[in-house]
């Protein structure tokens, strides 16, 4: 996660991982960060999994806010359907910091 001179983003912005692997968010600069998925681009059903593989949200489907810089955020996808998961970072979505990840 990062914010600098290039602007607010996920890097990289597409991410292809198999069912059950894990993705872990850093903050590089540019905090406060987080990850909110969109509930309508998700797959279907895989809501309540996702937020069970989500710890301590601070709202449904959106992890904390991480204001340190080398802070980690980890999701696991283990349980949830294959398919394309978009989200975004809260603060800095104004700006354009989204992504997606493609579970096989």
């Amino acid at each position: 996660m990062l914010g600098d001179a290039k602007g607010y983003r996920f890097e990289p912005t597409t991410l292809t991982i198999k069912r059950g692997d894990a993705v872990r968010w850093t903050v590089v600069s540019g905090p406060p960060h987080n990850v909110t998925f969109w509930s309508d681009s998700i797959p279907g059903g895989a809501s309540t999994q996702l937020q069970a593989n989500m710890p301590q949200t601070m709202a449904p489907l959106s992890s904390p806010l991480e204001s340190n810089i080398g802070a980690t955020y980890t999701v696991s996808f283990a349980g949830v359907p294959a398919g394309a998961y978009k989200y975004y970072c809260t603060p800095h979505l104004a700006v354009g910091m989204k992504a997606q990840i493609t579970v096989q």
